[in-house]
């Protein structure tokens, strides 16, 4: 047994084996001692305290799905093996193999997986220089590649989509494995697991080899591929993966997308973070991202075909026109909206049983459901008939026409109404449907009559009126008689037993009767397994029409969605321009607003454009800046995906970035402090803003000491106001929002044409202050921090002492050395003045520091600054 166990688990080495033994899956040595923590299971061994021992543990066969569950929760692959044969007399050990292997990213059950959301594995592959990545979800068979361009990297990229599991060739694995394993560390949340590719999987020719028997096409260029290319690699590599995983030919994967990655709005995984599109920063609160807010879909496909319109937004606008078009039309036909709202909610979802089917785990019920789906997708079709906008139209994109119906029909007529859950229960197909499953269940129905006339038949022709048809385990269906009839048995007759009072005997008809009888049981479970297998194969030759044709539900779904978040908002249609502006009447923050209903959003006005490339914000803390940045950042990309936006009118134009550097935060377990990330995500911005981008800088500089601070965050803002040609073609001026407490920054626009300020408005009424969350032309003289602290509770004698302390500041009441006086209080003698230089006087340290002046490299602030100390130096002297 061992060395049959031995040679499965070489084929997956790297998996937890569950090794089918009756009716247990055990585990042994090393996969048990990581399983048996995981699970909850008592670790034993067989030929315990031997030289021989074996630690192992095992589950059972009916819990088999609860605990590989847990063990794909917990990171693990798992290796399933399953006996091949029954046991027989002489065999020694029956044969096993491995039936399939499941990893976070080969998930198919539905029951282990989001309903809402994709569960996608990526493969990296690089060549040339160039990097590839292949995206397949195999619950669904959506496949997708992309090489990428701009210089991102593969890190960056994944960071974006957060798939499940991450596949590279050893050769490609480096970055993107310390990626992974620097995030696991770190504790991040939905950190992908990484698993390194055999040396079996395909590259160069054996790739597009492998690429075109799948699709059985003659080349790769329908699919925008060409031979050679690590695009190649990267989505033959994950096919490759997905079959010897699955032990199937994945059938259900029947396309592959090529995405441009230069194509569409690229919104890191930073900038996802900062503006809260999948994940909340506010622990345990509900409802609290864009896609909270987007999503009222009726079925999971179509929740999940949302995800993806925000996770990759659009770039091109003819496209986004067309969605826009979409959503309009939708908007503009109430009835027709909540018609087709209160249809979607009665589809399964379709593309996770037609995937389960073809890669052959599913049971007799999914295929019920599944043409039950079908019906009901199929009379989408004649509620969308008035549609006209392009995707909406009957050859569109998100049109319903045309669903294939056959094999819903197919399945209808074979199966019970009300099939079991599993193939082997028996019971799946109608009467009348096949013939010989008819003669074998009348059979068994009619069981009891055919021995009762053989009885019957057998007593009248011996003359043994005790004579009764029995049934022996060992013998079958025999006729019994007394002792004393024994001379009235036929001589053709076969003896089965004899016993002191009874004998036992069958004849010619009763071994045929009990022949089909005894076999009846086996003869329904093979035809039955053979006709539902046939069921099956067809369902699998109609799952590639079957995802398309669900593809364009789900997009329907979706766009219904992104129409019934509009009306209901009283969002409207954004405006595109070519050029690099932003121009916003009364933009509101969508998840703020949809959170806080029973309060009045304040709404507020963009303006970005060439005489207007950088806004300086200032205001209070609580004032709403960061509420304002990140709507504006949202509006640009509810705008990409092909949404209405929470405005009274916008109009946006196209942008190939956003970026966003927003709050504190720290890697301590990568020893990366909050200002050196906050410098990290802030150089990453300026090396790959262009004149397209959007730039959202909230606090930039907070992390160091205030003059550092202050200068890094001036130079950063010159730096996209000026744009640095020097770097690339594309490296221009970009549009940036910018929030700040450095008030001194204002007087950026003094030197800087294009540079304008705007501040969160406030009133002070009776010693309190109130936000009025307005942004208006202007600069802030205040931040109100000793008032936003009060409002946090510090203690008032803190306070008090903390306005003592701003009061010294504002009045500039400072020693000779230039530093405040923060030791003064009110009605108390000021402190002692800084001892002066005893040969040299302040005139001649005036004099010194205005001879040390670079005049040319100055600012007007920074000569303010030194002009406003000199003055102080004088005056402390004198």
């Amino acid at each position: 047994m061992l060395e049959q166990y031995w040679a499965l688990k070489k084929e997956a080495p790297d998996a937890v084996l569950l090794y089918r033994l009756g009716d247990f899956y055990e585990m042994f040595y090393e996969d048990a001692e990581i399983a048996a923590p995981l699970l909850g299971l008592v670790l034993t061994a067989r030929h315990k305290d031997s030289d021989i021992e074996a630690p192992m543990c095992g589950v059972p066969q009916h819990a088999l799905e609860t605990y590989v569950s847990k063990l794909i929760a917990a990171g693990k692959k798992v290796a399933i093996t399953e006996q091949t044969e029954l046991p027989g007399k002489g065999k020694t050990i029956v044969a096993r193999r491995i039936v399939r292997i499941v990893t976070p990213g080969t998930v198919v059950d539905s029951d282990r997986l989001e309903a809402r959301r994709a569960n996608e594995i990526v493969s990296v592959a690089r060549k040339g220089g160039l990097t590839a990545l292949a995206t397949l979800d195999l619950s669904t068979g959506d496949f997708s590649v992309c090489t990428l361009v701009n210089g991102t990297t593969a890190a960056e990229w994944i960071a974006r989509r957060l798939p499940r599991e991450v596949v590279s060739f050893p050769s490609d694995r480096d970055d993107v494995a310390a990626w992974i394993a620097s995030n696991r560390d770190a504790g991040t949340p939905e950190t992908p697991v990484h698993s390194v590719l055999d040396a079996e999987s395909p590259r160069g020719r054996t790739a597009a080899d492998l690429l075109e028997r799948h699709f059985k096409t003659a080349t790769l260029e329908p699919f925008g591929l060409s031979s050679g290319g690590p695009d190649v690699d990267a989505a033959a590599a994950l096919l490759h993966y997905a079959v010897i995983t699955q032990r199937s030919e994945c059938a259900h994967v029947a396309s592959l997308r090529t995405e441009n990655g230069a194509d569409g709005l690229i919104v890191d995984g930073v900038t996802a973070g900062h503006l809260e599109l999948f994940r909340s920063s506010r622990e345990g609160v509900k409802g609290g991202t864009l896609l909270d807010v987007l999503d009222r879909t009726g079925t999971s496909f179509g929740a999940r075909t949302l995800r993806r319109l925000v996770e990759r937004p659009l770039g091109r606008r003819a496209e986004i026109e067309e969605r826009l078009d979409a959503v309009e039309e939708l908007v503009s036909e109430p009835a027709l909206l909540e018609a087709l709202v209160h249809a979607l909610k009665e589809i399964p979802d379709l593309p996770r049983l037609a995937s389960r089917i073809a890669v052959g785990a599913a049971g007799p019920r999914d295929l019920a459901v599944l043409a039950m789906g079908i019906e009901r997708a199929a009379a989408l079709s004649k509620l969308a008939a008035p549609l006209c906008s392009r995707l909406l139209a009957e050859e569109g994109e998100a049109s319903p026409a045309a669903f294939p119906h056959v094999i819903g029909d197919t399945i209808r007529e074979r199966l019970v109404d009300e099939p079991p859950q599993s193939s082997r229960e028996g019971g799946l197909f109608r009467d009348g449907f096949d013939a010989a499953i008819d003669e074998i269940r009348g059979l068994r129905r009619e069981s009891a009559s055919i021995l009762a006339a053989l009885e019957a038949e057998e007593r009248t022709r011996r003359g043994i009126p005790t004579l009764r048809v029995k049934f022996n385990q060992v013998f079958g269906h025999v006729f019994e008689v007394p002792a004393s009839a024994r001379g009235k048995i036929p001589e053709d007759a076969v003896r089965r037993q004899t016993l002191a009072s009874v004998e036992r005997y069958a004849t010619a008809a009763l071994a045929v009767a009990d022949e089909k009888l005894r076999t009846a049981d086996a003869r329904l479970f093979e035809r039955e397994s053979q006709l539902f297998q046939e069921l099956v194969n067809e369902a699998t030759e109609a799952a590639p029409a079957l995802l398309s044709a669900a593809a364009r539900v789900g997009l329907l779904d979706a766009l219904v969605s992104l129409a019934r978040v509009a009306r209901s908002s009283n969002w409207c249609r954004p405006h595109l321009a070519d050029e690099p502006i932003l121009e916003i009447a009364d933009g509101r923050h969508p998840v703020v607003e949809a959170m806080r209903a029973r309060e009045p959003f304040i709404p507020n006005d963009t303006a970005l454009g060439p005489d207007a490339r950088v806004i300086v914000l200032t205001g209070p803390n609580m004032g709403g800046k960061s509420t304002y940045l990140r709507q504006n950042a949202l509006i640009v990309l509810l705008t990409h995906l092909g949404s209405f936006v929470p405005a009274a009118s916008a109009t946006v134009g196209l942008c190939d970035r956003i970026f966003t550097r927003v709050g504190a935060s720290d890697s301590l377990a990568r020893g990366e402090s909050t200002f050196l990330v906050e410098m990290a995500e802030t150089a990453h911005i300026l090396r790959h803003a262009t004149e397209r981008s959007l730039v959202i800088l909230d606090e930039v500089g907070r992390g160091t000491s205030t003059f550092d601070g202050l200068s890094l965050a001036w130079s950063i803002a010159e730096r996209l106001h000026d744009g640095d040609l020097s770097v690339r073609a594309t490296a221009g001026p970009a549009r940036v929002l910018f929030a700040t407490h450095y008030h001194e920054l204002t007087e950026l626009s003094l030197v800087r044409p294009a540079v304008k300020n705007r501040t969160m408005s406030v009133k002070e009424w009776n010693g309190e202050v109130v936000f009025l969350r307005k942004v208006v032309d202007g600069v802030a003289d205040r931040s109100y921090g000793v008032q936003v602290a009060r409002l946090a509770g510090l203690p008032e004698s803190v306070l008090v002492r903390a306005r003592e302390i701003l009061a010294n500041l504002e009045k500039q009441q400072l020693d000779v050395g230039g530093r405040p006086r923060l030791a003064e209080r009110p009605g108390e003698p000021s402190p002692p003045v800084v001892q002066l230089d005893l040969f040299r006087g302040q005139g001649e340290l005036v004099l010194d520091t205005i001879g040390g002046l670079d005049i040319e490299r100055m600012t007007p602030l920074s000569a303010l600054n030194v002009l406003s100390t000199l003055q102080i130096r004088l005056r402390g002297q004198g």
